[in-house]
């Protein structure tokens, strides 16, 4: 499967021909997670279900369990990670107010073990 080529927060990606860029593999699964996980639930008006919003969970004194229950329940709603094994994902909460989320999970279109750092 293939996507529109485009990290969040950077321009859309361009093919060397100048038209619009693709992705497929590792990256789009890694794309779609990362845009599942950034999306606040309720922007897209036909899928309101979609997104866990973890920007805008800054702040809101979420627990690490908090976290990996709201991860857990997005990632189970993404194609593109498969469900067996179930995903890893760990939060590491530092005193100074930073909280690093790894995710390691397979990709379930091509079998790849997978990490995404938050």
């Amino acid at each position: 499967m293939s996507d529109l080529y485009h990290v969040s927060g950077y321009d859309i990606t361009l093919s060397e021909s100048g038209d619009v860029g693709n992705v497929t593999g590792v990256e789009f699964s890694q794309q779609r997670v990362l845009r599942r996980l950034a999306t606040n639930a309720g922007a897209y008006i036909f899928a309101l279900q979609y997104g866990a919003g973890l920007s805008g969970r800054i702040g809101y004194g979420d627990t690490s369990a908090d976290l990996v229950s709201l991860i857990t329940e997005q990632l189970a709603k993404e194609a593109s990670v498969a469900q067996s094994p179930p995903p890893e994902i760990s939060i590491v909460m530092s005193k100074g107010g930073r909280t690093t989320i790894r995710i390691v999970y397979i990709a379930s279109e091509t079998g790849q073990t997978i990490s995404v750092d938050i």
